[in-house]
């Protein structure tokens, strides 16, 4: 049959010329061009800056102020306490410094008075050295009275269960009535400001972080909003993640950009590790790994098919760079899911 036998073998093409097969193939060339190494990884919205309000003191809820998902500003109520006991020791403790002030002036006077009469006679050194005494014992008392008036003013003050900073009430773990006791937690708030988005990345991926390294955030539910970032931490250790493996966090900004975004939120993120500006090319569809793990592919050469072992640099999700082994302008061959065999006629297909 003139022109040779055509024959279709499953998908692939072949001719048979003079008892050889040809192998009808395409390729595709080896072509310069910018090439981005990242990572498509999926982040959370978190804020480090969490705390956890508990009783400091042993009573009953009096009030409670505020719910989980209140909106709150720092020094904002939450609840408060039974303070009667607190309140009546604060006012005994008041009223002890005042009697205490009173000792020290009139211990002050009488010593002034005693040190004038010593001057000139009338009253004996011992009559100075007493009420000297009695002036500083009154003194002592007065620092006592303070001490105490201001336990009582801050266990007055722990009666009110008070934000730190403005914030988001997150959880609520009591209500009015409940009897509490010390260290018990009433409520935690997480902080407005110190929102950060945190992603897991592969701890075989860590010596190619840095800070300051772009990414691109974006919505899963609003793949169409974008806006840019960076890296502004990275932790200094490695963690085993049962569903990841060996991870380690990083974190990014929202940044001024940022859509409005709620706690425990999902973020895709997609981070740039490295770029080369003229790398030559090559798509991974030609690539073949062998059990080395070395990489090979096949070239077109004067109609057979050469393979050719292949030094790899930066890949991105579908092409990577060229370090040796292949030159501008190669047509690699596509395998096609078949095998070819070093030194293969083949032909392109038309």
């Amino acid at each position: 049959m003139a022109g040779g036998l055509i024959m279709l073998v499953g998908s692939s093409a072949y001719w048979w010329q003079a008892g050889e097969s040809v192998r009808v193939v395409e390729t595709v060339p080896v072509e310069r061009g910018r090439i981005d190494s990242r990572l498509q990884l999926t982040g959370k919205v978190i804020n480090d800056r969490t705390v956890t309000l508990t009783a400091l003191l042993d009573g009953e809820i009096m009030a409670i102020r505020a719910r989980e998902g209140d909106v709150v500003k720092a020094g904002t109520v939450l609840a408060e306490l039974d303070s009667r006991q607190a309140r009546a020791l604060l006012d005994k403790a008041s009223a002890e410094v005042v009697l205490q002030q009173q000792a020290v002036d009139a211990a002050t006077r009488n010593f002034e008075r005693t040190k004038r009469l010593f001057g000139v006679g009338d009253a004996s050194e011992q009559a100075q050295d007493d009420s000297l005494d009695k002036k500083l014992a009154a003194e002592a008392s007065l620092q006592a009275a303070l001490a105490t008036l201001t336990l009582n003013q801050l266990r007055y003050d722990n009666a009110l269960i008070k934000s730190p900073y403005d914030g988001t009430v997150i959880q609520q773990s009591a209500e009015t009535g409940q009897w509490l006791e010390a260290g018990q937690p009433l409520f935690t708030v997480v902080a407005t400001e110190g929102i950060v988005i945190e992603a897991p990345v592969s701890a075989t991926d860590w010596p190619k972080l840095s800070v300051g390294q772009s990414v691109e955030l974006s919505l899963e539910a609003d793949s169409d909003t974008r806006w840019e970032s960076e890296v502004s931490w990275i932790a200094p250790t490695v963690v085993e993640d049962e569903s990841d493996g060996h991870i380690v966090a990083v974190r990014f900004p929202p940044g001024d950009a940022a859509p409005d975004l709620l706690l425990g939120q999902e973020v895709d993120v997609d981070l740039s590790l490295q770029s080369v500006d003229d790398a030559l090319l090559v798509p991974f569809q030609v690539l073949t790994e062998q059990p080395s793990g070395e990489f090979t592919a096949f070239v077109l050469d004067e109609g057979k098919a050469r393979q050719r072992n292949i030094e790899l640099g930066l890949s991105s999700l579908n092409e990577a760079e060229v370090l040796n082994g292949l030159a501008e302008g190669d047509q690699l061959i596509i395998p096609d899911g078949q095998t070819l065999e070093e030194g293969q006629t083949v032909r392109l297909q038309p």
